[in-house]
Parts: C-alpha cells; structure tokens; sequence
C-alpha cells in the first residue's frame, strides 16, 4: 500500500510537471513561416545576379547575409513554436522581406546594394546574439531604448530601419523628446535622429541588442547645429 502511494505521488509530480511545461507555451505566429519562406526566395533569387557581377565585395556581403539567415531562421522557428513572435517582431522581419524582393526586382538599377545587404546582415546579427543572449533563448525581447541629446534638451526623436536610409521615411517616433525620451525596440540595425523645429540632425546607425541579458540602451546622440 505504501509502495503504491509513493508510485501516485511521482504521477502527479509527473502530470503536474506535464502541465506546468505546456503552459508556458504560447500559439505561434502563423504568419513567420510565410515570411521567411519569401525571404529565403529573394535571397536566392539575388544570388545569381550577385555573382555574375563579379564584384568581390558584393559577393562577400552578400555570402554575409546568406549565412546569418541559415543561423537565424531556424532559431527563429523554435522562437515561434514556443513563445510565439510579437507583432512587432514579424512587421521588421515583413520589412526585410519586401526590401529583399525589391531588390531582385530592380537589382539593375539600385543603388547601395553593398550598404543594405549589409545592413540586413547586421540586423540579422542583432536578432541572433540576442536570442543567444536571454536566459530563455527567445525572440519576443524588446529593448529599451533610451535617447539623450549631447548639449541641450527638447529634441524629438525620430527614427527607421537602417537600410531604408536614404529614403524619406519617419517610422518611428519617440513620444516624449529629450531627456525623456523612452520606446520599445525589437532586436535589430536602426537609424536614430534628432529634430526641433528646423533643426535636423544627421540619422546615426546603432544596433539594438541584448548583450548577456540586458534588455536595456541608452544612446547620446548629436544635437543638430544651428
């Protein structure tokens, strides 16, 4: 009779283990495996096109960028089956897509081949090390990021991915100005900038990462002249 209490007990230790592990999981996000699946196209469409040009820089970056995906995607997979990616995660990863396609499409005529799939490599990098770096090994964490002016206060900050630089495009806004000014980023490669009224400052490129654990950065950037 003893022995068969004790052999109960281990079952519910058993279950409730059982239980205790599946909650902590949450429903994927059914949109990722679409996502990296056109991702991973454009980047094989590109790679015929890049090494016919035989410009050796190119190769490399783009050989660069090819190897940063076969590290992160998978580990994006795991990601997804057990937390499920944020919104805000899957929309860099949609952007990174659609600038991929975009460049097969006009590879031709593009300029700046070299600087964005470089950026794209380094943003992958970004997302990489900090699924490497948190204790759980996810994808779902956001940075907080907070920005400074270097001389005076009251600049609203502005922000965009790093390979859109060049385009006219504010995708982010910061909702306070300096030296208040606090948001939540995803992993990944941005450009920062300050504004006030006709000032404008120059977009600096910082990567957004946890580096073992934080899950916080503060950056100083340069207020524009007058």
């Amino acid at each position: 009779m003893k022995n068969l209490n004790i052999s109960f007990f281990l079952l519910l230790i058993c279950i409730s283990g059982f239980v205790n592990s599946c909650a902590s999981y949450a429903p994927r996000n059914n949109k990722l495996s679409v996502v990296l699946s056109k991702t991973q196209q454009a980047i094989t469409g590109l790679e015929e096109k890049i090494i016919k040009s035989k410009e050796d820089e190119l190769i490399q970056v783009y050989s660069k960028l090819n190897k940063k995906s076969e590290e992160l995607f998978p580990l994006l997979k795991k990601c997804n089956d057990k937390y499920a990616l944020t919104t805000e995660y899957i929309k860099t990863l949609q952007e990174t897509e659609k600038i991929l396609r975009n460049m097969v499409k006009e590879y031709e005529t593009l300029p700046d081949k070299i600087f964005i799939l470089d950026a794209i490599s380094q943003d992958y990098d970004a997302k990489l090390q900090t699924i490497k770096n948190t204790a759980k090994n996810d994808a779902t964490t956001k940075i907080k990021v907070i920005v400074n002016s270097n001389e005076e206060e009251g600049f609203f900050v502005f922000g965009k991915l790093s390979y859109e630089q060049g385009q006219d495009i504010k995708r982010f806004r910061f909702n306070q100005p300096t030296q208040n000014a606090v948001q939540d980023f995803v992993p990944g490669y941005y450009l920062f900038w300050l504004e006030k009224e006709d000032r404008i400052g120059e977009p600096e490129l910082h990567l957004i990462m946890s580096n073992a654990g934080e899950e916080e950065k503060t950056l100083v950037l340069k207020t524009p002249k007058l």
